[in-house]
This record gives structure tokens, sequence and C-alpha cells, in this order.
């Protein structure tokens, strides 16, 4: 749909929302969830640095690294994940 056919959709159909409370309302919360600023995260930036440390000495070969399954191979050996 180009962008001048979306527009006149568009006004038509806030026009029918506008008319009813309920549709209003919600039309309300979701320009509200686009605008709200985002919340300031839960993990704080020093845990973000050490993460881009660490990377940053993956990608220069500082540091070596294994596969999945390599990891969970290791973690077999050293703990088994139920024993009988």
């Amino acid at each position: 749909m180009e962008t001048k056919e979306l527009r006149r959709k568009l006004i038509k159909d806030f026009g029918k929302f506008i008319e009813d409370d309920s549709k209003l309302e919600i039309l309300e919360s979701v320009f509200d969830a686009i605008n709200h600023d985002e919340k300031k995260s839960i993990v704080s930036d020093s845990h973000y640095d050490l993460v881009a440390e660490e990377r940053e000495k993956y990608l220069s070969n500082e540091k070596e690294a294994s596969s999945w399954e390599e990891a969970e191979q290791r973690q077999a050996v050293k703990k088994p994940l139920f024993s009988i």
C-alpha cells in the first residue's frame, strides 16, 4: 500500500475509533506505548562493559572459546545430569 493510500485509510480508521470510547482508550494506550521512553535496563552498565571487554578478547583471539557441544561435554564429565 502506498503512503498516500495508507494515510487516507488511517485517517478514516481513526475517525471510526474516535467515535467509540472503548476503542479510543485502546488507541491512547497504543500511542502511549509507542511514545513511552524505554525503561532503564535492569542489567548494570558495568555488566555490559564486562561483556564488551570479553567479546573484544574473543574477537582478537586473546581468549579461547568452545562450541556449545564441547562445553556440554565438559560439564557432563564434571557433573552428570542425574545418577542412578
